[in-house]
């Protein structure tokens, strides 16, 4: 079973917790484009190592070149502009969009503003992407922010559910908001996904990114569908 947290420095806590959780995997996503400090955090600590990608404007979020794409074993893309939202869908090296709605703001009479949309939904599978729930957004929000944010992530998972693949992680920044997997994947039942979907969510979709990753940088990968093989 994977997680995905966002350590800030406590790293062996967040193991730990996991550990008791009996959280199989886990994967450290960190704020930098250094592709060096990517293989060092790897190797210090064991685990799958990614990107949080918060680009600031549109020509921010088109800027992850492939070096940083490979050496990343996901990169995970977060806004709640929708322009930057579209830049994300339409980048290929994005491998995870999340976090698109927020708790504020007003709804329109006949749709939630959620950050996302069929057309997006598309573009998405067009690039191979997946579509993830941060719980731990909904964690730290409360009332009738929260109820609000249930309801956007909710038309949201209805939106992606039968195009791309979806996660949900806790995204955790400290141990205590670490959950069972199991309690994940109802959460994702409950906003809409079926229970093969709710399954894959915290396991399998997460694993095939990784797969994809270390075929990507084999030296036998030519192009998707395509390798070198010995005679």
């Amino acid at each position: 079973m994977f997680d995905i947290v966002t350590p800030s420095g406590n790293e062996k806590e967040l193991l730990e917790k996991a550990i008791a959780l009996g959280i199989t995997n886990i994967m450290f996503l960190y704020q930098t484009k250094n592709s060096n400090e990517l293989n060092e955090k790897r190797k210090k600590f064991g685990a799958n190592v990614g990107i949080l990608f918060k680009p600031k404007n549109i020509s921010d979020a088109k800027k992850i070149n492939e070096k940083l794409y490979l050496e990343a074993d996901l990169i995970a893309a977060t806004s709640q502009d929708d322009r930057i939202i579209r830049a994300l869908c339409e980048n290929p090296m994005i491998d995870v969009v999340f976090g698109t709605a927020a708790s504020f703001g007003k709804d329109a009479l006949d749709y939630r503003r959620s950050g996302m949309n069929a057309i997006l939904a598309n573009i998405m599978k067009d690039n191979k992407q997946s579509f993830a729930v941060s719980f731990s957004n909904i964690l730290n929000e409360s009332g009738s922010k929260r109820a609000k944010l249930l309801g956007r992530e909710m038309q949201n998972i209805q939106l992606t559910r039968r195009k791309v693949p979806l996660i949900i992680a806790s995204f955790a920044a400290k141990p205590e908001e670490l959950r069972l997997p199991e309690n994940l994947a109802a959460v994702l039942r409950v906003l809409g996904a079926n229970y093969p979907q709710s399954k894959a969510a915290t396991s399998t979709v997460i694993e095939n990114i990784i797969k994809r990753k270390e075929l990507r940088r084999s030296k036998e990968f030519v192009r998707p569908g395509v390798r070198i093989v010995q005679a």
